[in-house]
Parts: structure tokens; sequence; C-alpha cells
């Protein structure tokens, strides 16, 4: 036996007659179902807002509203429109207007004193057919759920997909933006290492020489450009314009990496016979192919003197 075939359902009787609904009970106590009391047409109406009943067992003659005016209504509402309806009455079989009692949506009625045997009959049936229907209506939800689950779950795998796709193509782009800027950087390195003009590129934060040009290495052996080069050449003696030596902070490069726009510096130098002076200018590059900002050194050489 299914869970849903034990299970016990509700039944309605709707009768003001406290011995009509006594009688109800005593006959359908039998089937082992619930059996909720209406005294009135309005009562009735409340217990269907708030639960599903298998059968309507509805008393034809009551004060204020008889079962006619009280199962149109019961029709009348979307939650109760489905709900079998059977006629319960005393009047005899000639005074009862059986066309309006379809018509308000009636599946039977019985006369009193009806056979307790058939009325369990006739609502063991409509059990049945809540029982099936009520199967259904968690099968059909059930699936639901499974579908529903289904294509969150594919949703969720179409998501991640397009997300690592997203990310493939970012990463794609990203390495070919770094190898261009690469190349770039490359290209750019190999014509200023044939420029003339001694050229170098300074890190602001650290004020480390990221590139030199060949002039630039070759100007005052490196001096200028390299703190590395000053260190192998303690014999060589960086002055300024009013030929007073230079400390390492007031050095060209050291300015610049400060932030210094230097516009024609005077620098000198001395080793032994050898001296030499240039022009000192300087300008910050903005961040560009992933590299930070950076400081551009000029030097121009203006004299070159051996005695």
């Amino acid at each position: 036996m299914s869970l849903m075939s034990r299970e016990k359902v509700p039944i309605l009787v709707v009768d003001d007659q406290p011995e009509g609904v006594l009688a109800l009970e005593a006959t359908l106590a039998p089937l082992g179902h619930p059996v909720v009391v209406a005294r009135s047409g309005r009562e009735a109406l409340r217990h269907l807002l708030h639960q599903d009943f298998a059968v309507v067992l509805l008393d034809v003659v009551m004060p204020e509203m008889d079962g006619f005016e009280t199962a149109q209504l019961i029709r009348e509402r979307e939650k109760s429109r489905n709900t079998p309806i059977v006629f319960l009455t005393a009047l005899s079989q000639g005074e009862v207007p059986e066309f309006r009692a379809y018509a308000v949506g009636a599946v039977d009625y019985l006369l009193k004193p009806f056979e307790p045997d058939i009325l369990r009959s006739k609502v063991s049936i409509f059990v049945d057919l809540f029982r099936k229907t009520e199967l259904v209506r968690r099968q059909a939800e059930a699936l639901r759920e499974v579908l529903q689950r289904e294509h969150e779950r594919e949703r969720a795998e179409l998501y991640q997909r397009l997300e690592a796709e997203r990310l493939r193509v970012r990463e794609e782009v990203l390495r070919k933006e770094m190898e261009a800027g690469r190349h770039h950087q490359r290209w750019l390195e190999a014509l200023l290492s044939e420029l003339p003009t001694p050229l170098a590129l300074l890190e602001p934060g650290t004020g480390r020489t990221l590139f030199a040009n060949r002039a630039a290495q070759g100007l005052a052996e490196g001096c200028l450009v390299y703190e590395e080069a000053r260190r192998l050449r303690p014999d060589i003696v960086l002055t300024g314009g009013d030929h007073r030596p230079l400390s390492e902070e007031s050095l060209p490069a050291a300015r610049a990496v400060r932030g210094e726009v230097l516009a024609g510096v005077r620098v000198e130098w001395r080793s032994g016979e050898q001296q030499g002076a240039a022009l000192a200018f300087s300008s910050r590059l903005p961040p560009m192919h992933g590299r930070p900002e950076t400081a551009l050194l000029a030097l121009f050489d203006v004299a070159t003197l051996t005695k």
C-alpha cells in the first residue's frame, strides 16, 4: 500500500441540523477519514478557503443561504471550483429541481433517508479521485522541481564555461598585449641604442637605471647614468656648472627620478687629464605597456677636452 493510499482525506459536511450531522458522521466513520462540519453555507465557504476536501456533502434546505446558493459560490472560487458537491435533501424526488442542482455544479444528489452503504461507496470514489489527483499534482510538482534543478545546473555549467572562456580570452589578450609591449620595448631600445644623443630611462621609485643607450654608456664612462659605474671609477670627479663637486643626491639622474624637470642643467666631469661637460634634460614618461611611470634623462655632450 502506497503512502498516498494511506493518507487521510478530509470530507466537508454542510448541514444546519444537529441530527443530520450526527447521522452523516456515523455513516462516514467506517471510512476513517476526518469529517469537517459546517453549520451554514458561509461557514462552509470559510472552510473551503483554507482547506481542500475530497467531497462536499451539502444539505439543500438551510436558512439564510441554501445549498444551491452555497454551491454556486463554491464554483465561483478558483480554489474550490473543481471540488465535487453531492446534495443531500429530505425533499421528495418530485420536489428536487434536478436541473438546478446540476446547473450549480453538483455531481450527484441523494434523498434522505439514504442508504449508508451507497453514501460510503460514493464518498470512497471521490476520496480515491482526490488521492489520484493529488498524486498527479505531486508528481508534476516533483517533475517541475527536477527540471528546475536540471535547468539551474545547466545554467550554472553554462555560466562556468562562459566565465572560463572569458578568463581565457582575457588572458590571451593580456598575453598578446604584453608580447606586443615587449616587442615594442625591444624595438624602442634598439632604436634608442643607435641614437647619438645619450639617453637613459630611470625608475622613479628606486632610482635604478632601466636602460641606457650606447652614447650614455660611453659618456663619462657611464658615470652619469649608472651608480655602479661611479663606484668602479672613483677617480672620476663630477662637478656642477660652478665647478663644485656634486653629491649623489644632486646628480642629474637623482634629481630626475625625484620628479624634477631638468632643462639644461650643466654637469662636468674630470678624470686625470680627461674632462668634459654635458647639459642634462629630463621628463616623465607615463605608464605604458604594463610598465610604470619612467623618468627620461637626456645628456647633450657639449665639451670633451684633452690637455
